[in-house]
């Protein structure tokens, strides 16, 4: 598949951007640059995964490691650590699982545009029926809460707002990239009240509608 081959030809590009990144954290002249490397992997492996047939899924990550494995090792290039890809995987699974869940669920899912990524927003959500917006930004508890937790210290929400949303499972905040202000919901994706994901699923997408159409009753109660 042609998705395939183009995931494994970014393989060693990406795995430098990553490396990159994770040894300088605070920040690097090259560091848009690489980000967008990684942006343009990620966004390859989403459409590898949501063009193949629902049996190819269940080990679809294992055939794309060891192909990528074989080819940086063939271009004599560093390829992602164990950890590293496993961190990729499981942060586009919940994605993909959220937004194959709120299509299923009768919603209008898009994945972003680099634009949009840029920004923080993984996907954007419609409600058909109210033609109403959410920029979503999926986050695991963890990562939820170190988001939360770096939203008050910069003195972007309060306490109380941070208990609310560590409550609710979810918050919107405004993202700013030069003049343009955007509204993002971060959306904490947790198993134990959105169900496991398999093969890039979430086995009962219930939950995950239910969730969205609160997040949408709660963002119309603000206007």
């Amino acid at each position: 598949m042609l998705l395939e081959k183009l995931l494994v030809l970014q393989a060693p590009r990406a795995a430098l951007a990553q490396a990159e990144m994770d040894g300088h954290p605070h920040g690097y002249h090259d560091r848009e640059k690489r980000l967008y490397e990684l942006i343009d992997f990620n966004d390859t492996f989403v459409s590898a995964v949501l063009a193949q047939p629902s049996i190819g899924l269940s080990d679809f990550s294992e055939r794309m490691k060891a192909a990528m494995i074989n080819f940086c090792a063939a271009q004599k290039t560093i390829m992602f650590s164990d950890e590293q890809f496993e961190a990729i995987v499981k942060g586009l699974s919940r994605e993909i699982a959220v937004y194959l869940g709120a299509r299923r669920e009768g919603f209008v899912a898009e994945m972003t545009s680099r634009t949009e990524d840029a920004f923080g927003i993984d996907m954007v959500i419609t409600d058909p029926r109210t033609r109403d917006i959410l920029n979503i930004d999926c986050k695991t508890p963890s990562a939820f809460r170190y988001r939360l937790e770096e939203l008050e210290k910069e003195g972007r929400i309060s306490t109380e707002q941070l208990l609310k949303a560590d409550e609710d499972d979810f918050i919107t905040v405004i993202n700013r990239l030069g003049d343009e202000n955007v509204p993002v919901t971060i959306f904490c994706i947790r198993p134990e009240h959105l169900g496991d994901i398999v093969d890039f699923r979430f086995s009962d997408t219930r939950p995950l509608g239910d969730k969205l159409r609160s997040i949408f009753v709660h963002l119309a109660s603000r206007h």
